[in-house]
């Protein structure tokens, strides 16, 4: 599947690798690993079940957007608004290098 971007996973200014997420058993979590092994329809699976925050629905709006579904990421986006952050988590996107040969 393509994707516009990518999605990277900050905590405390350090970017954070599938290692970092494993032994954790909470559906925001798992969700996170999922995005950082770029399995995005598996991610939105546990994001859902996860507990409404912020970053649930930032993050289904960024993978929403980078799946080109621009109408549903505008909507995930203005939930995520309504919600506090719950984690010290910070996302970034990652444009993938556009290679000449």
């Amino acid at each position: 599947m393509r994707v516009k971007f990518r999605v990277s996973i900050y905590k405390d200014g350090k970017k954070l690798k599938k290692a970092d997420l494993v032994g954790k058993r909470d559906p925001l979590s798992i969700g996170l690993r999922y995005i950082l092994e770029f399995k995005y329809l598996e991610s939105t699976k546990w994001l859902m079940l996860s507990e409404d925050s912020y970053e649930k629905y930032f993050l289904l709006g960024l993978i929403n957007k980078a799946l080109g579904q621009d109408h549903q990421a505008k909507e995930f986006f203005q939930e995520a608004e309504k919600h506090p952050p719950k984690t010290s988590y910070t996302f970034q996107i990652e444009h993938p290098q556009s290679s000449s040969l």
